[in-house]
């Protein structure tokens, strides 16, 4: 393969072809194998999407908005993992950083930023708050429903489903419904590689290297 990214004709007719800057046998016979270990993955990434959320994933996140928004965002620049390390320095009374990680008092733009975040968050905090003095049920967690019969049958099947159309789960991400990976055959290093094309009609190629 590297001979046709280095390969240069050395004439218009292309009569000889001279090959430079090829990397050595062994250290060549390694990057193929490092291709043809991670094409899999590749091809996987391009081809799958990421898994749905269950019921339980989705009320845990839930649960975590309504936490988050029911704390004064006095602290959240100090305690949240997102901006922790970030500054330095803080606001006695709003909690508002007031200086960077380097102790540098923070720029105009940072300012505007940070008092965007935490005006906004104080909005929700308010809103979470009056929720909770009314007596809404709209700030309690909302307990998940108790499944029928038959949405635990209907819940099985779809498992097996996915299961059976998605044999590969790899950080969060599975095969959509009938998606089948390509079958990859790696051929061997140093050999004469091949070139050949069969088409079937218009939507079917079959491509052999």
């Amino acid at each position: 393969p590297q001979a046709n990214l280095c390969g240069k004709a050395t004439s218009r007719s292309a009569s000889s072809i001279r090959y430079s800057d090829q990397a050595d046998k062994e250290h060549a016979r390694e990057l193929y194998q490092e291709f043809c270990h991670y094409l899999p993955r590749a091809m996987f990434d391009a081809l799958s999407v990421p898994k749905p959320k269950t019921k339980q994933q989705e009320l845990a996140e839930l649960q975590a908005k309504q936490a988050k928004n029911a704390q004064h965002p006095r602290m959240m620049f100090q305690t949240e993992e997102q901006f922790v390390g970030q500054y330095s320095q803080f606001d006695k009374d709003t909690g508002l950083p007031t200086h960077d990680a380097n102790g540098e008092a923070l720029s105009k733009s940072a300012k505007k930023k940070v008092d965007k975040l935490y005006k906004s968050r104080l909005t929700k905090y308010e809103k979470a708050q009056a929720r909770q003095q009314q007596g809404s049920s709209a700030t309690s967690v909302i307990p998940p429903p108790v499944p029928t019969a038959e949405q635990e049958q209907s819940s099985v099947n779809d498992i097996n489903t996915n299961n059976s159309n998605n044999d590969q789960e790899e950080d969060g991400r599975i095969l959509p419904s009938g998606t089948v990976l390509p079958n990859i055959v790696c051929g061997v290093f140093g050999n004469r590689q091949g070139f050949r094309c069969v088409s079937a009609g218009p939507t079917l190629h079959c491509l052999d290297l």
